[in-house]
């Protein structure tokens, strides 16, 4: 017996030392990072939006400052990665990331929180894309949706306890003590990519790769989508109400039909956009924006919820999120398997199904309801969305050559997070506009609830359309 123990624990060290274990531990490195800082700004919410005096429209954009440059530069590092080695761009912008870290932690005003934020985006941009390709270059087809399960739950494995101990130090500490266990985690995370995440060979900078890259679809991708995000909600940038500066939306549509125009006269092009041809391909790519709306409104929209309608601590809060990233961290390997199992089509039809029919009962739940019944609606919440996680990224890679990965891994990245940034701008937006013609707050979060219903009905029918292999 005493045999069989060690022979079983020397198979399992041996497991852990093989070239594809390691990589997966190097990718989860800065996603934990990602997951920590997401978890405990998520829980500071409430306070951060307490200390500058915030409204709902700019409360959005102290989480959607992050996001936007984190989505439009997604592509940018995709295609870099291509050319100039995907590990050298993580550990770059790991070392952004920190700069951006410790200027919110020091920062004085709104002004310099902002910028911090903004920073903090443009370091971690490339994490999604890069893993995906690095994933679809280091295993073999049938292993990838078991490898992008066990690398994307690290994120909501990070919220089963980072929620809970963030809400600590915000009650005790304020705000500000988040950051520097972020910080640390950073540096960890540094180490952890140097030491584990190989490259396919030596790598030397090409001053003609960089001389000839497509800077002017940057450029224009860039621009395009921050005047989207700024049409989605435009009172804190214009003045006035969100969704309703047709100037914005005019200069929006300019600006995307130049990138398009641009990027068919263009060799090598930034967007790929022969991609968006592939049924498949931009089936998984609307999917997984919707998924990342629903997602990301429900992680803004949540703790304010608990703040405004049950009068809950930063603790109480973080116990919400926890339960939410829980439930989402056991289901996401088991998403992953299921494709591998059964094809990707039907996890995420399960999975948007199941939130149509979360937020009709959230829009229907009264403010007098049991705290419990919210943190069992949370646990629910986390297993629809981690349902489809692993699978939607294994449909949009699925045919994808080696030479199109990390470009076609940004894009995919980029559109599943401007779903994101978009959930966040139209919560703020709706619940603005609730709050202000809604005789009670309840009433305000219900319409909320009703609008995300529709999201996932439309979501449902858009999975239909994934690959069913």
């Amino acid at each position: 017996m005493r045999a069989t123990l060690q022979q079983s624990i020397r198979t399992r060290w041996q497991s852990l030392a093989t070239p594809q274990t390691q990589i997966i531990i190097g990718l989860m490195a800065p996603s934990l990072m990602v997951g920590m800082d997401h978890h405990v700004f998520g829980v500071a919410l409430p306070t951060v939006r307490n200390h500058f005096g915030l409204d709902a429209d700019t409360t959005a954009w102290a989480s959607m400052i992050y996001t936007l440059p984190f989505m439009t530069l997604m592509p940018l590092y995709g295609r870099l990665g291509d050319g100039l080695g995907k590990r050298r761009l993580l550990l770059m912008g790991l070392g952004i990331f920190l700069v951006g870290t410790a200027l919110v932690f020091s920062s004085p005003s709104l002004a310099w929180f902002m910028a911090g934020r903004v920073i903090q985006g443009i370091g971690t941009a490339g994490f999604v894309p890069l893993g995906i390709a690095i994933i679809t270059q280091w295993f073999s087809p049938t292993e990838r949706g078991k490898a992008l399960g066990a690398w994307n739950s690290i994120i909501p494995l990070s919220g089963l306890v980072f929620p809970y101990f963030g809400g600590l130090l915000v009650d005790g500490l304020g705000w500000r003590a988040i950051y520097p266990p972020i910080a640390v985690m950073g540096v960890a995370a540094l180490i952890v990519v140097r030491r584990n995440i190989p490259t396919l060979k030596q790598r030397q900078v090409n001053p003609d790769f960089l001389r000839t890259f497509d800077w002017v679809g940057v450029l224009l991708l860039s621009v395009a989508m921050t005047l989207l995000l700024f049409f989605a909600s435009s009172r804190p940038i214009t003045g006035v109400d969100g969704l309703q500066d047709w100037r914005l939306l005019a200069l929006c549509l300019l600006c995307f039909a130049a990138l398009v125009v641009w990027e068919r006269r263009r060799r090598s092009p930034y967007i790929n956009l022969a991609l968006l041809r592939t049924a498949p391909f931009t089936a998984a790519s609307l999917s997984a924006a919707l998924r990342m709306f629903l997602m990301s409104s429900i992680s803004f929209v949540l703790p304010l919820y608990l703040t405004d309608i049950h009068g809950v601590s930063a603790s109480e809060i973080g116990i919400a999120l926890a339960l939410q990233a829980g439930m989402l961290f056991v289901v996401s390997q088991a998403g992953g398997q299921l494709a591998d199992r059964w094809g990707s089509r039907r996890p995420v039809v399960l999975s948007m199904a199941a939130l149509i029919a979360l937020m009709v009962t959230m829009a229907l739940t009264p403010a007098g309801a049991s705290l419990w019944l919210i943190y069992l609606w949370a646990a629910l919440h986390g297993l629809a969305i981690g349902l489809a996680l692993a699978p939607l990224h294994r449909a949009a890679m699925q045919g994808i050559g080696h030479h199109e990965a990390g470009s076609a891994a940004g894009l995919y990245s980029m559109i599943r997070f401007a779903g994101q940034i978009l959930g966040v701008a139209v919560a703020g937006v709706a619940l603005q506009q609730g709050l202000a013609q809604s005789a009670t707050p309840i009433a305000a979060y219900q319409v909320v609830f009703w609008l995300y219903a529709g999201v996932a009905v439309v979501a449902t029918l858009i999975s239909w359309g994934v690959a069913k292999g």
